[in-house]
């Protein structure tokens, strides 16, 4: 028969553990080793960074002539139960006063808890007490059924240090439960009892495997054995099966037995599972897709995440750049390098696209398009993006507009080719009848020299379109004074058609910078063709209005109009509606607009007539 009561092992082992929790600073003295071992909370107090002391050490800690009292009292330790001093401990340069209270345990061995000093030291308390007192433990835990806290003592300061290691233990937010060293649970707490779905009190010192089966639990059995095996702590994971839950052990041992603390940790394994499982798809994704996704913050000094195909597209090992993240600022060629750093502070506040051209360590020419955007996590900012290598993208969309180019030129030349031979085939055959017939020579110079005019037209209106963007040289113009130049040159013209020309300027209009040529060349030739698009009996009215720093020019006729379909097709070369046009008028007038940095669009019905709308800058 054990004659040994696992409550004074508790206090040898477990007690300072239970005063940590109710921060109570304490220590236990082994006066057969002569060894003191501090709680956590009596070693922050006193200021000193070891929890485990000689005898001798730790009364050094004392005032002087509190040496001898506490020296004394230990070595008659045979004589009391319970016993309280009053001490004076210095704590940097001061002394602190203490009220000592020093349990004597049935094992050998003192429990010494630290308070604030009350009024008087308790010097009757040295006598042995037998009076029997009521047990003050909650009722509704194993703990109460047990001897764990039980002694002889009966001071009422002693019960209440008692109830409040109880109350902290059955409000302690962890499983906890204590097994005597012939695996009978003599303690656990109510979240212990919840977890494990049943109620203990009700399995008071039974053996654990007649509650959980040794083959259902075996892992836990054989984690337990070897705590109590080794004296070491053991900590593991373990599943339960009656409840479905995943459980975070911590095992205590001790001579008589060992105490476990359980915490739940279900819900955060679950979250841990999710998260690899994501973080598997992901990483699926990402190295299975031929754009580079990345990781870095703001400042681009710490880059968190890179995939693998960074190192396809930029030809350099990844974990280079994750080491050193500026070292791809190296590969970016120096007419894009200044572009890239603007746009990298761009994304740290907004989504932006970014397209430039790198080298390669292998010297291989590439486009890079980098797609960036913020994204913040747990308080912490980052920039999330996309690098995709378009250099293919790129070469064929220069070959497509090479195509274009060859195929309007082509479909040019075949218009200026078909263009001019009409004339030249009517000035051949005048040509031919004048050398015939002499005396009719004369009466053919005019048409021949229009048809000569025509040829000059095509061929320069030709040449204007093949030029390239020429440079605008800005003057200070007066649009009023141009409209009215026009109106003036054209009024011949629209005198013989009986057309009227009508104008009105913004009342804001001032002078403004623009190329006088080139706008006057617009207006004459948008003015002409509504003209030309009206019979007879008609007007044209010209109107200039400022809008948000755009210089806005509408001429508007109330002619034929032109179909939807017509309208689709203005602007292609050699197309027009006209009897003797070339269509060529229209793609110099879009060319001079583009040169001033403007824009044209054309609205029209069948039978309604046409406005034509052209806006600039409007540069004062």
């Amino acid at each position: 028969m054990i004659k040994e009561r696992y409550s004074d092992h508790l206090y040898s082992g477990e007690l300072l553990a239970i005063l940590e929790v109710s921060s109570t600073p304490a220590c236990l003295l082994d006066v057969h080793h002569q060894t003191v071992t501090l709680n956590r909370t009596l070693s922050a107090e006193l200021k000193i960074g070891e929890t485990k002391l000689h005898l001798s050490n730790w009364l050094s800690l004392f005032q002087i002539h509190n040496r001898g009292e506490i020296y004394s009292v230990i070595h008659q330790s045979s004589e009391w139960n319970e016993t309280e001093l009053s001490v004076s401990i210095p704590i940097g340069n001061q002394y602190k006063r203490y009220s000592c209270k020093m349990l004597h345990l049935s094992n050998g061995n003192i429990a010494v808890i630290f308070s604030p000093p009350t009024n008087k030291t308790n010097k009757s308390s040295q006598k042995s007490y037998q009076d029997p007192i009521t047990n003050p433990l909650p009722s509704n835990t194993i703990l109460n059924m047990s001897d764990a806290f039980n002694t002889n003592a009966i001071s009422t300061r002693t019960t209440q240090v008692k109830e409040r290691l109880v109350q902290a233990a059955d409000y302690f937010p962890y499983g906890l439960a204590m097994l005597n060293s012939n695996w009978e649970v003599i303690y656990a707490n109510p979240k212990m009892e919840e977890m494990v779905d049943l109620c203990l009190s009700d399995y008071y010192r039974k053996k654990l495997w007649d509650l959980f089966p040794v083959d259902d639990y075996k892992s836990f059995f054989q984690h337990y054995l070897r705590a109590m095996e080794t004296q070491e702590p053991v900590e593991f994971q373990g599943y339960l099966h009656r409840t479905g839950i995943v459980l975070e052990v911590t095992v205590v041992p001790s001579e008589q037995g060992i105490t476990i603390i359980a915490k739940d940790i279900s819900k955060y394994k679950h979250e841990l599972e999710s998260m690899k499982r994501t973080e598997e798809r992901f990483n699926l994704l990402s190295s299975n897709i031929k754009e580079a996704c990345w990781i870095c913050s703001p400042d681009l000094g710490e880059m968190l995440y890179l995939s693998d195909a960074f190192t396809s597209i930029y030809g350099l090992d990844k974990r280079v750049v994750l080491d050193d993240p500026p070292r791809i600022f190296d590969l970016i060629d120096d007419d894009y390098l200044e572009i890239v750093k603007e746009a990298a502070v761009i994304m740290t506040q907004k989504e932006h696209i970014v397209e430039f051209t790198i080298t390669t360590p292998a010297g291989e020419k590439k486009w890079i398009r980098m797609r960036g955007f913020p994204a913040e996590d747990q308080g912490r900012k980052y920039v999330v993006g996309i690098d995709e290598e378009i250099t293919k993208i790129k070469e064929m969309s220069l070959l497509e507009e090479k195509s274009r180019q060859l195929s309007t030129i082509t479909q040019m030349a075949a218009g200026v080719a078909h263009e001019i031979k009409n004339p030249l085939t009517a000035i051949k055959g005048f040509l031919q009848i004048g050398a015939a017939n002499p005396d009719l020579r004369d009466s053919y110079h005019d048409i021949i020299l229009d048809e000569v005019n025509r040829i000059e037209s095509i061929v320069q209106d030709f040449m204007m379109l093949s030029k390239p963007k020429s440079s605008v040289q800005l003057e200070y113009v007066n649009l009023e004074a141009i409209i009215s130049y026009v109106s003036r040159l054209l009024d011949p013209d629209s005198s013989s058609k009986e057309v009227m020309i009508h104008y009105t300027c913004d009342s804001s209009l001032k002078g403004f910078y623009s190329e006088p040529k080139r706008l006057k060349q617009i207006l004459i030739n948008l003015v002409a063709n509504a003209m030309e698009a009206i019979d007879e009996d008609g007007e044209v009215q010209i109107e200039a209005v400022i809008h948000k720093q755009e210089l806005i020019i509408s001429v508007v006729d109330n002619g034929l109009g032109l179909s939807d379909q017509e309208l689709s097709k203005l602007g292609e070369p050699f197309y027009t509606t006209k009897e003797k046009g070339t269509g060529l008028g229209i793609m110099v007038t879009k060319k001079m607009i583009d040169d001033l940095d403007g824009e044209i669009k054309y609205q029209s019905s069948k039978g309604e007539g046409t406005c034509v709308t052209v806006r600039l800058p409007y540069r004062t």
